[in-house]
């Protein structure tokens, strides 16, 4: 009966672990301010799942600037960074770059791993 009872919660605590694990994060610092274009950098780590895509939305993107190994596209207010072989790995940061003329403005920032999202999205 105490090894069932034993085994149950063992069962119960490796199911929870996921939930338990956090996920990534991001970070918004304003670097500078020229000519009307204000340069914002987000700052992406994690604790958990590797991040290999980064999706941020919210702002008139007047450009972008990925880190090495990465590659971003952008449309109107909205920023989707990619990589294949250079992900944000547990315990690391890497910083993405948005120039915009709408410095103030809430941006959402998602993540996915190398197959499906990963983490909530953060509101910056």
């Amino acid at each position: 009966m105490k090894r069932s009872a034993l085994f149950v919660l063992i069962v119960l605590v490796l199911a929870a672990a996921p939930a338990w694990a956090e996920g990534p994060t991001a970070a918004k610092a304003v670097a500078g301010t020229e000519d009307g274009v204000t340069t914002v950098a987000i700052t992406v780590a994690s604790k958990g799942d590797e991040v290999y895509g980064v999706n941020i939305k919210g702002a008139k993107m007047e450009d972008i600037r990925a880190p090495k190994g990465w590659v971003g596209i952008s449309s109107g207010s909205s920023v989707i960074f990619r990589t294949g072989e250079n992900p944000v790995k547990s315990g690391h940061s890497l910083a993405f770059t948005i120039q915009t003329s709408e410095p103030s403005a809430s941006l959402t920032v998602s993540f996915r791993g190398k197959d499906d999202a990963v983490g909530q999205p953060v509101n910056l």
